[in-house]
């Protein structure tokens, strides 16, 4: 942990805010405050514990605006035992994960590892050994999994929320054929089991809109020249519904490298073969934007076995891809 005057990065609020939830997710059972402060990255380097205690409780405060059901949990006396972020309530379901989530989860770790949050992923990974002793050995993840435009959009629209600001990107909707940009005010952010949404107001559409951060397909920047619009009274995230639209999903059969094309493997439809171990899986999405748009992102990893409409919908994708590399490079 960084001391005073060793050279050691500071931690980023952001940062520390992420680091709390990770903490707080980690485990079943409330969090005493003195564990907080030992394991979340930024508050062992308070001068006191009083410091230490106002810049809990701010951040606490700031995460509960934000839409995170952060839980004080009390013994029947009043004593406070700690806090907790139920996972009913705002994202993971039961902890006691199979070796195929728990690979997904040694994969994002490995993604975390290479951006700000490497000490965060580590935790997790830790506290999930704890929590639950059954054996699990995802032997040797091979390669390095490259972080997706939504993966790099998480800390950014997490900033964002909490300073209030507004943001661009470019994002493929369900009924979009190519991305367009987009300007919006962040309110919140939200985890399913069908991944991360962003709800806020979007200044194209003058409304309220729900964004999913996989159909994110480049870079999140900041709106200085936008005036951001406040969240209506009362609202609340965790009230929002992320309710997948209706119609049937778009599904595909696919050859994958070994261990490699997670985002792909996430859309698997079935656990058998294990998806992690699967050299070919079939997979379903939304709509075919949308599968298209993972599966491409694998790049050589992941080829379109069937039907042929995805076949060429992922060729097209590519060699727009390659057309703008090459136009580039000139």
């Amino acid at each position: 942990m960084a001391e005073p005057g060793d050279g050691s990065p500071r931690i980023d609020r952001t940062e520390r805010l992420l680091g709390l939830v990770v903490v707080l997710m980690g485990r079943d059972v409330p969090v005493p405050r003195a564990t907080i402060r030992a394991d979340v990255p930024g508050y062992a380097e308070s001068p006191n514990e009083l410091a230490f205690e106002r810049m809990f409780e701010r951040d606490k405060d700031e995460l509960r605006s934000m839409g995170v059901p952060i839980e004080t949990v009390e013994a029947p006396t009043g004593e406070v035992l700690g806090y907790r972020i139920d996972p009913e309530d705002y994202a993971l379901g039961d902890l006691h994960l199979t070796p195929a989530e728990r690979s997904a989860v040694a994969v994002a770790a490995q993604v975390w590892g290479q951006a700000t949050l490497a000490r965060e992923a580590g935790t997790a990974m830790r506290k999930l050994d704890a929590v639950d002793d059954s054996t699990w050995a995802p032997a040797g993840l091979r390669g390095t999994v490259q972080l997706t435009a939504s993966d790099a959009a998480l800390p950014v629209l997490v900033a964002a929320v909490r300073e209030h600001v507004g943001v661009r990107f470019p994002y493929r909707g369900r009924a979009d054929s190519d991305p367009r940009e987009r300007t919006v005010s962040p309110w919140g952010l939200r985890s399913t089991g069908r991944g991360w949404f962003m709800v806020g107001f979007d200044h194209d559409r003058e409304d309220q809109r729900t964004f999913r951060l996989s159909r994110i397909t480049g870079t999140v920047t900041s709106a200085a020249d936008v005036e951001v619009v406040a969240s209506p009274d009362g609202f609340d995230i965790a009230s929002v519904s992320l309710a997948p639209a209706t119609g049937e999903p778009v599904t595909a059969r696919v050859r994958l490298e070994p261990r490699r094309a997670a985002a792909v493997r996430r859309l698997a439809v079935s656990t058998e073969p294990e998806p992690w171990e699967a050299s070919e899986v079939t997979v379903a999405a939304g709509s075919l934007n949308e599968l298209v748009a993972v599966i491409a992102g694998a790049g050589a990893d992941a080829v379109v076995l069937e039907p042929p409409t995805v076949i060429a919908a992922v060729r097209e994708a590519l060699q727009a891809v390659l057309a703008t590399s090459d136009g580039s490079a000139r």
